[in-house]
Parts: structure tokens; sequence; C-alpha cells
């Protein structure tokens, strides 16, 4: 009798199992295909993440340099196809690109973005993937059980803000910044200057000097065709250094500057050292902005021959201990060139060199073109 009830009992438990399963089986599978479709739709989404940002940088850093904003789209529909979300290249509207006036008072402060900016430096680049664009919507991996839904909406904004820099040009006026590039500064009267020329009258025509102020010239031409707010200051050294014109944005003032030592282009030693400190305090002036780059822009045609190279490589290693990138140019034979690399190592920048007028107008305006990349990195 005992193993009879037992054998009953069984019975009455496998039958009270079977509808407990009947109504747990579709609950779980509900949340089976509930945790799948999440893990999937994060993936997707992680992927528009990557794919927004690509695009964003790709644009950004084309129009920072061009300021030009065909371009540009072009470049992030090109990352858009190379970025792709779910193996789906991503299309992007014209409306997707929104370019606008992004600025900030301070370190301290978020960047704000204006569309309606009068000065556009930055891009906001919107991805999308919902039923209006031509993307689709996010699809569900699953069928849910219930609730009928088999796919989301999803958009993800990126955007790129401008890197700004503050820019310290340090020339050389040097005695030997008379002469022509392809001559020796030997004491001699530089072959282009007029019969009877002395120093303190006008640079010679084919005088370093005046390809510096040429290249110069192309150096700020290069700067405004940027969409970057850029502030850029004039210091000069020969036996001494001294800032001409602090920051700016007026490029003008900075070529009057310079006309002023063409027409009267005095002799003096090449106190290298003065002036990549006068360039480093210019940078840390009160006119310089918290959040933009300092960068140091200094040519010599010759060796420091005011102080000692140690000096010259502390000073160097100061501006670096202040965030300072140095990019250094040397002009002629007679410079120092082992000496000035080793500087825009320490610096965090780059070094060139030119034995012409033609060279170093191209050293100035690939560094003019190079700084949104370098600093966008």
């Amino acid at each position: 009798m005992l193993g009879k009830r037992i054998r009953e009992h069984a019975k009455r438990r496998r039958g009270g199992i079977l509808p407990l399963m009947a109504i747990l089986l579709p609950i779980t599978l509900m949340f089976s295909a509930f945790a799948v479709n999440i893990a999937y739709l994060e993936l997707n989404r992680t992927e528009m993440f990557i794919c927004a940002d690509a695009v964003t940088r790709a644009t950004g850093r084309d129009f920072a340099i061009s300021g030009d904003k065909t371009n540009a789209m072009k470049l992030g529909r090109q990352a858009a196809a190379l970025n792709t979300v779910n193996g789906q290249a991503m299309q992007l509207a014209d409306s997707d690109f929104v370019f606008g006036e992004a600025s900030r008072p301070d370190l301290t402060k978020r960047y704000t973005f204006d569309p309606a900016g009068t000065f556009p430096n930055a891009v906001e680049v919107t991805l999308r993937k919902t039923s209006l664009s031509s993307n689709g919507s996010l699809a569900m991996t699953l069928p849910m059980i219930f609730g009928g839904v088999s796919s989301i909406e999803a958009t993800k904004t990126s955007r790129s803000n401008p890197l700004e820099a503050d820019i310290a040009i340090v020339l050389d006026r040097s005695g030997s910044m008379a002469y022509a590039a392809d001559e020796v500064a030997d004491g001699s009267t530089p072959k282009s200057a007029p019969t009877g020329w002395v120093f303190g009258q006008a640079a010679p025509s084919k005088s370093r000097w005046r390809d510096a102020v040429a290249s110069v010239n192309v150096f700020l031409t290069e700067i405004d065709k940027t969409p970057m707010k850029e502030l850029v200051s004039l210091s000069t050294y020969n036996t001494d250094a001294g800032t001409d014109v602090g920051l700016t944005v007026d490029k003008n003032s900075i070529l009057t500057a310079m006309d002023k030592y063409t027409t009267n282009f005095y002799a003096g030693g090449t106190n290298i050292t003065s002036g990549l400190d006068v360039g480093r305090q210019t940078l840390l002036s009160s006119a310089s902005r918290p959040y933009a780059a300092k960068v140091m822009v200094i040519l010599t045609d010759g060796i420091n021959n005011v102080g000692t190279k140690t000096q010259l490589i502390d000073a160097a290693n100061l501006a670096k201990s202040k965030n300072i990138i140095i990019y250094t140019v040397t002009f002629s034979n007679e410079a120092d060139k082992a000496t000035m690399a080793q500087i825009a190592a320490i610096g965090l920048g780059k070094y060139a060199h030119a034995t012409s007028s033609a060279e170093l107008q191209n050293i100035f305006k690939d560094i003019a073109k190079g700084l949104p990349l370098l600093l966008t990195q």
C-alpha cells in the first residue's frame, strides 16, 4: 500500500510540473530574447559611437586645415564607409553635418557650440539609425514575444571642437642675416648690397633677413586661411632679444614690425637662448589664452655665439616644462643644424633646414598647414 501511495504522489507531482513549465517557458524565452537584443543593441550603439567619432575627427581635421566644408564632409563620408555599423556603411545627409562656432572662456569651462556663430571653427556630426534616415532603424536580432517591438531608433552626435594655438615667431636678426643664403658671412660687404653699404642701412635685396620676412608673410597668409582664431607674436634677437609684437590677431602689425628692421638693419651676435626665452615669456603673458596650445617657431642662420650651449638646452627644457611646442628652422649652411634639431626634439616639435628663399617659404607654409594636424592628434 505504501508503494502504491508513493507512485500516485509522483504522478501528481509530474502533473503539476507540466503546467508550470508551460507558463515559465515563454517567460524564459522572452527574457532570453530581451537579453540577446539588449546585448546586440549595445554592440550596435558602440559601433555607432566609433563611427560617429571617426567621421567627426576626419571632418573636423580637414575643416581646421582648409576651411572647405564641402571637402570636409566628403572626407567624413569616407570615414563613415570605413567604420560600419553591423556591417552596414552609414549614409550621411548634408544636414547631418552642422558647422558652427565653438568657444570657451577658460580651461575650467566646457565648450559651447553656436551653429549660427559668425566664425565657424567646429563641426557637429549626427549619425542616424532611424526609420526616416537612409540607414533605417536598428532591427532586433530576435523577435519579442510580447510587445511587437522589432526595431528601435538611435542617433549619435559627436563634435570636433577647435584646438586653437598661441604662436610665437622668433626671428634671428644677427649681422649674418644681411648676407644671401648662398654666401658666407665673412665680414665683407654682402654681394647684393649697393656700393658703400654699411650696417644700419636697408637690408640688402637678397639678404637672409628679407627671405625670412617673406617666409613669415607666407606663414601668416596660411594661418589666415584656417577657421581657427590664432594669436601670433613676433620676437627678434641678435646680441639681445625682445618682443616686437605681443600676441595679436592683427597680422599686419607683425609685418610692420619686421619692416622696421628691413629699413634699418644692424649687426649683432646670435643669442638664440635669449630669443627662446622671450618667445616663452610671450606665450605665458597675460595676453595668452589658457585653453590654447602654445607653439614657438624659431629661425636662425648661425650658431649660438652669445652664452653657452648648455644655457640654450636649459632654455628649451624650461619651455617644454611650460607645455610649449618648439619648431626650429635653420637657414644657410652656416647654421648649427644638429643643435637646433635637438631643440626641436626637446620641444616635441619639428626641425627643418633651408638653403634657399623658396625652401624657407615652403617650410613656413608647411608648419602653418601642419599645425592643426599636430594639435588635434
